[in-house]
């Protein structure tokens, strides 16, 4: 095939109509899955950043720059065409720019903390290992992406230590997190407790677990928290309403109730299962439904098709041929007679050098209501001090974008936490560019076609 020749089958019409149906197939994919999975990033993995598109936006490029030199050379009536061109051109070169050079995350903060460390949807596996149990140090760090590289028992994703082999043997995208607490054997099992706190506005219910005995595990309700393990809590700790609940032979709980009033006297006392203690607080009270002197967590999960605000990645996980599961951002204990090892599966988080510290977080109701209508954070930020950001109003600094994106409530509905939405896209200005020149190419072609032609006629 002569060299021409070759030149004109890369300009030809025909291979433009080929990727216009390529691209127009890969976008009806796209919208079938995300709405199949009701997840806008499944689709992206599985569709917009597949090697098809990438074939697709590589073949039309090749299009494009076949034709423009198969123009050559160049007249005045080739300028809108040749603008259009290199404008679809640096449209493509500014997405991938943004694509891999752009950032695209979430930052929480709590209400009086600051914070510098944005979320991204990268997902790294990570090993860690410590003889002594205070000091760790890190044996394997590495990005995954399981989503579109998923282990089996068959092909595992193995992480080899020295005395032993981790193994991923599997991945599920949407899981449903099934927790119980059961009754151990074992004297190193801390307690476990399930109570209720209900007034007549809040009714919860709340398992209690001692990650082992002796140790303490709080619950912060915001207004009030609740302690509960074997007491000598710093003092810190014992500030406001606060609920201390200690482990008391096999079926009673020695209770301390504290109020944030400095005038009333702490209330004390023992408490069996079927027991009810008003706490003084708001009119709540405590009912303790169930007490185990030894238990421990049994944590499953099972796969569901599609994303809810109820799901989450999971991974099982093999060690010593014990399976065990993993959810992201979680981590996983594994003991050896000689050390301890954890592994973490989380989203990376990016230290933005932004430290911004939320003041400040505002929410309106819709009227009768406890549904928000509107919501707002005001913070600080380094160099220009208090800032408003809400739902129509972002803030810009240091090249970032933040964005009210939702927030977050504890028990009661009071809110406790705010989530930004927070961007950076270097290839902005290019794609804005690539697009100005589409915009242009385009109203030169319809003026030398309506005005060119009546020129060289007169």
């Amino acid at each position: 095939m002569k060299k021409g020749s070759v030149l004109k089958s890369l300009a030809s019409l025909k291979l433009a109509v080929i990727v216009i149906l390529l691209l127009a197939g890969l976008t009806a994919w796209g919208t079938f899955v995300e709405a199949r999975y009701q997840d806008a990033q499944a689709a992206q993995k599985i569709v917009y950043h597949s090697w098809w598109m990438y074939l697709a936006m590589g073949l039309l490029c090749v299009n494009l720059i076949a034709v423009m030199i198969d123009r050559w050379p160049w007249k005045n009536q080739h300028t809108g065409f040749i603008l259009a061109h290199i404008g679809i051109l640096i449209l493509i070169g500014g997405s991938l720019v943004t694509r891999y050079f752009g950032i695209d995350g979430s930052l929480t903060l709590k209400i009086g903390a600051k914070s510098k460390h944005v979320v991204v949807s990268n997902t790294d596996l990570t090993l860690y290992s410590s003889f002594d149990g205070s000091s760790y140090t890190k044996l394997f760090d590495q990005e995954v992406d399981f989503f579109t590289n998923r282990p089996t028992q068959v092909k595992p994703f193995e992480i080899d230590m020295p005395q032993a082999k981790i193994k991923v043997i599997r991945y599920v995208p949407y899981a449903l997190r099934d927790q119980k607490v059961i009754a151990s054997q074992e004297t190193g099992d801390g307690a476990a407790l399930r109570f209720q706190l209900q007034n007549d506005r809040v009714s919860m219910t709340e398992w209690l677990v001692q990650p082992a005995q002796g140790r303490e595990v709080v619950k912060d309700l915001g207004p009030a928290k609740v302690v509960f393990g074997a007491g000598n809590y710093p003092p810190e700790m014992l500030q406001g309403n606060v609920l201390i609940l200690t482990p008391k032979g096999e079926d009673e709980i020695a209770y301390e109730i504290r109020s944030a009033r400095a005038e009333l006297k702490p209330k004390k006392g023992v408490a069996k299962p079927g027991d009810v203690v008003e706490t003084g607080w708001m009119g709540l009270v405590l009912r303790i439904l169930k007490y185990m002197p030894h238990a421990k967590e049994q944590i499953s999960f099972k796969e569901t098709e599609r994303l809810s605000q109820m799901t989450t990645p999971a991974l099982e996980v093999e060690f010593n041929g014990k399976p065990q599961w993993l959810s992201l951002n979680s981590m996983l204990k594994m003991f050896t007679n000689d050390a301890v090892y954890i592994l973490t599966y989380a989203n990376r988080r990016l230290d933005i050098g932004v430290d911004l510290a939320l003041k400040k977080f505002d929410i309106g109701r819709q009227q009768g209501t406890m549904k928000a209508a509107s919501y707002q954070s005001t913070v600080e930020v380094p160099g220009q001090g208090e800032v408003l950001i809400s739902m129509n109003e972002p803030l810009k600094h240091n090249g970032f974008t933040f964005y009210q994106a939702s927030f977050n409530e504890d028990e009661t509905g009071q809110p406790i936490e705010s989530v930004l939405s927070v961007n950076r896209d270097p290839g902005r200005w290019i794609k804005y560019l690539g697009s100005l020149l589409i915009v242009l190419g385009c109203i030169h072609l319809f003026y030398f076609k309506k005005y060119g032609k009546k020129g060289k006629a007169a």
